[in-house]
């Protein structure tokens, strides 16, 4: 495809962040400034346009990710605003799978915090660059420069100021690239922005700090350190390019200030989006896609969408996408690589949160909705043609809870698990199942507020009533030694008599590599039965029949017992083989450890080791300052349920955490 056949003014961004940060609040002011809206809706009162969820207008928290688009100085840019919260952490995944860029919005009292690291490594991984938006800086305690400072000890990247606090007007910041203070008139909710030359010591500011951003630009662009060097006058158009260049490349980061529910700094952060993020074209995906295309023999000119996101409206299926090739329109067959088939999509839409409207047709940079598509699933790649096209997929966490649920009739149960199957295609985190030894219908999440907001919406959508259980630990099991099993079938069935012998051995495998089933023998329909009956052994475990994990399997050998061989017999064969090396290999539980991270007031730092001490923590870092400490520590989640609870009763509501997965490891 040609480079003209995507709109360069397009841009893809995703608005990512820790909770709490200002994302949503953030995304109202870049609509409301675009008049995409007409009235600023806020997030503590419940009506902000992005959180329309009736869960997330309660709780005053983004759940789910939802899209916009606005248009800006003549560019059009797509917008995600993402969950903070990390329980909802596959929501942040998808969104940024298909954006070209970011905005990361860091607190400046808060400073970087446990989730902005991770949304910061899920944005390097996906090869997007970053704008950085410091909020709340109006409120006391906030030091723009040490978050400044903290991003590039942190997150190993440099970080160039483009606005900053002014030091004389409050609610003013000042533009190192314009070299004007811009004041944001409260009378109009900061719409109209004023320019002024700046005063006294602001100007000495100014200056010194836009000399610091130009040696710095320098670094990344001959032109500018050779015009430095002359000591000649660099101008903004100048200096936008150097910087532009350095952001596209990653090695450098714009940095903005202000405060979104001040209405304070936003809209030089809209022209940081269109002057340093990229277009499709010039993104680290499109270059992906066609580098896939072209190893798979797909022509340039052909449709390529991917599905990042599935939602259920009652019985209608929608499908979010990204097009990153060619055009599609309206009842147009694409093939599926993952069906090996054809489905058909029946519209298209463009989308504002809860609102759609229909498009004759999506082209590519473009993100859309589709209906009509009624096996898809997320991750699935689309195409006009047929070839074995597959993009990459998304990485997903397992879920570290699980919790029982009791409906009231045979009728209800079912009803639970229809529903219960579409939450789990809308979010992939979640899974659900009945359990075999008790028949009751257990849901597996990431944290107990996933659990929560997932057990609320089931009960307000299926109309029934139903009792669950306390969450519980989904465990885990591994092997502490090597260890060699062999296994024989001697089973008559029907009128046939299956028999084999195999032999395996397992081993530990680093802890968080999975398991692996490997062999040397030669390739042949009975070595891949027992290579697939030894994957499937390692999903029930010796000691409480938990899925086993860090496991590597050999398969040694496949013998006829008593002059037999037969396929069902190399399976049971296999099944035993490894149910004896498992046995004998020192089989171990593992259980999830957290990262924690505590934000409190000073006063109350001695409180929170106590209660981290109580739940078996290891504590790794106190930080201490005058207006707000932190404290980072790892702890097994079987210990942490109700945290939340004691953590509010010691600090008088005063302290916040947060937790992360880190790992699976031995039950201590």
């Amino acid at each position: 495809m040609k480079k003209h056949d995507i709109d360069s003014s397009t841009r893809n961004i995703g608005i990512i962040a820790h909770i709490d940060a200002g994302k949503t609040t953030l995304t109202e002011r870049l609509l409301f400034y675009a008049h995409k809206i007409h009235k600023l809706g806020e997030v503590h009162d419940g009506n902000a346009t992005m959180d329309y969820l009736e869960e997330e207008q309660k709780r005053g928290i983004t759940i789910t990710s939802a899209c916009t688009s606005i248009v800006w100085n003549g560019s059009q840019i797509n917008i995600i605003d993402t969950p903070g919260h990390v329980d909802f952490n596959v929501e942040v995944e998808r969104s940024l799978r298909v954006c070209d860029g970011a905005v990361v919005v860091f607190c400046g009292v808060n400073g970087i915090e446990s989730q902005s690291e991770t949304v910061w490594r899920q944005a390097s991984k996906y090869g997007l660059p970053r704008l950085v938006f410091v909020n709340k800086t109006d409120r006391p305690g906030a030091d723009y420069w040490q978050v400044v400072s903290d991003i590039q000890a942190r997150l190993a990247v440099r970080p160039l100021p483009v606005t900053v606090p002014s030091a004389c007007v409050d609610g003013a910041v000042l533009h190192l690239l314009r070299g004007k203070t811009l004041v944001f008139d409260a009378s109009d909710q900061g719409a109209t922005v004023h320019e002024h030359e700046p005063q006294d010591r602001d100007r000495e500011l100014l200056q010194a700090r836009r000399k610091e951003l130009i040696e710095a630009v320098a670094d990344f662009d001959d032109l500018i350190m050779e015009r430095y060097l002359a000591d000649e006058a660099i101008d903004e158009a100048e200096l936008r390019s150097a910087l532009r260049k350095a952001t596209l490349t990653g090695q450098a980061v714009p940095v903005y200030c202000g405060s979104a529910l001040k209405n304070i700094g936003v809209q030089p952060l809209m022209n940081g989006v269109v002057h340093f993020l990229p277009s499709p074209v010039e993104s680290h995906s499109h270059a992906h896609v066609l580098q896939r295309m072209e190893a798979e023999n797909v022509r340039t000119d052909q449709f390529v969408g991917f599905v990042f996101k599935v939602l259920f409206e009652g019985a209608h299926k929608k499908i979010f996408m990204r097009v990153y090739n060619g055009r599609i329109g309206e009842n147009s067959a694409v093939y599926n690589s993952r069906l090996e088939r054809f489905e058909k999509i029946h519209k298209l839409y463009t989308v504002h949160a809860n609102r759609h409207e229909p498009i004759p047709e999506a082209r590519a940079g473009e993100i859309v909705l589709a209906t009509g598509l009624k096996e898809c699933i997320t991750g699935d790649t689309l195409f006009s043609g047929k070839a074995a096209l597959r993009l990459e997929n998304i990485d997903i966490i397992q879920p570290v809870l699980n919790v029982a649920l009791v409906p009231g009739s045979a009728s209800d149960t079912d009803k639970l698990q229809a529903l219960l199957q579409r939450y789990c295609i809308e979010d992939p985190t979640l899974q659900s199942f009945t359990d075999e030894d008790t028949d009751q219908l257990i849901v597996a999440g990431l944290g107990e507020l996933h659990l929560e907001v997932v057990l609320e919406r089931l009960r307000r959508e299926s109309g029934v009533s139903f009792r669950y259980g306390n969450p519980q630990v989904i465990f885990r099991e591994t092997i502490a030694a090597d260890a060699t099993g062999e296994g024989s079938c001697r089973k008559l069935i029907g009128d046939q008599q299956h028999r084999a012998l195999v032999r395996v051995t397992v081993r530990p495998a680093p802890r968080g590599q999975g398991n692996r089933c490997v062999t040397t023998l030669p390739a042949t329909n009975h070595v891949d039965i027992a290579l697939k009956a030894m994957e499937d052994a390692l999903q029930a475990g010796m000691l409480q029949g938990c899925l086993v994990s860090d496991v590597e399997a050999t398969l040694l050998e496949i013998a006829p017992f008593e002059d037999g061989l037969t396929d069902l017999g190399v399976r049971m064969a296999a099944l035993d083989a490894m149910k004896s090396a498992l046995g004998k290999a020192s089989p171990v539980l593992l259980e999830p450890i957290m990262d924690v991270e505590l934000r409190m007031p000073p006063d109350y730092v001695g409180d929170c080791v106590n209660l981290l001490g109580a739940k078996n923590a290891r504590i790794l870092d106190v930080r201490a300052s005058d207006f707000e400490s932190g404290i980072t520590a790892t702890a097994p989640m079987r210990q942490l349920f109700g945290f939340s609870t004691e953590l509010r009763s010691r600090t008088k509501g005063k302290a916040f955490y947060s937790l992360v997965f880190s790992r699976y490891d031995v039950v201590g």
